[in-house]
């Protein structure tokens, strides 16, 4: 439950440093503030739609990690090339359209390792990591911001904190898988010698 909140909550990092950071970022580039706020708010527009295709994606595909993993690595690439690139709308409206794809895989994650008893225990743990993590990841941010003077560098935070959501997606796997594994002995070649001439297995 720790890795999945760990996942929610950089994912939300980053889709934070955007909002936060990316006025800024644009205002810096010689916007004007209205103009920079306005253009950027299209991303929250735009993921109010993306955020159920990607759960409807997840549930369609059967494959939830991989629109988990392709998401955030698309949402990543696409928030460094915001801060690169003359050509912003086009890159506002593609990272409205990506952004929200990763959520509702990200959120069906702790029904793969718990069960009802322990239901309210484990999201208590998802979201208290959750919480802890969103208390200092914009404050990161905003460090990286100062330290470098310029917004993009928060961006670019926010972007490797997206690079790291596959990279716990993948202990995720690992540790449910390693939890579920059966516990099966190898059978000896005697024992199944044995257990093949016995009667009724012939």
């Amino acid at each position: 439950m720790i890795a999945a909140g760990l996942i929610w909550c950089l994912y939300n990092i980053g889709f934070a440093m955007i909002f936060s950071f990316g006025p800024s970022m644009l205002v810096e580039q010689g916007w004007s503030g209205a103009a920079a706020g306005s253009t950027i708010s299209i991303v929250l527009w735009l993921a109010a739609l993306s955020v159920p295709l990607g759960g409807f994606l997840a549930d369609r595909t059967k494959r939830g990690d991989a629109v988990l993993a392709t998401g955030c690595i698309s949402f990543a690439l696409l928030t460094l090339l915001l801060s690169r690139s003359g050509t912003v709308l086009p890159i506002v409206v593609a990272l409205g359209i990506v952004c929200g794809l990763p959520a509702g895989a990200i959120m069906s994650l702790p029904a793969r390792v718990l069960d009802q008893k322990m239901r309210p225990i484990g999201m208590g743990i998802f979201y208290t990591v959750f919480y802890a993590g969103m208390l200092a990841g914009p404050a990161i941010g905003g460090k990286v911001s100062t330290s470098a003077g310029s917004a993009r560098a928060a961006l670019d935070f926010g972007a490797v904190v997206l690079l790291v959501c596959p990279v716990v997606l993948w202990l995720f796997r690992r540790i449910v898988t390693g939890r579920y594994r059966p516990a099966v002995s190898p059978m000896s070649d005697e024992k199944r010698d044995l257990l093949i001439n016995e009667p009724g297995h012939s």
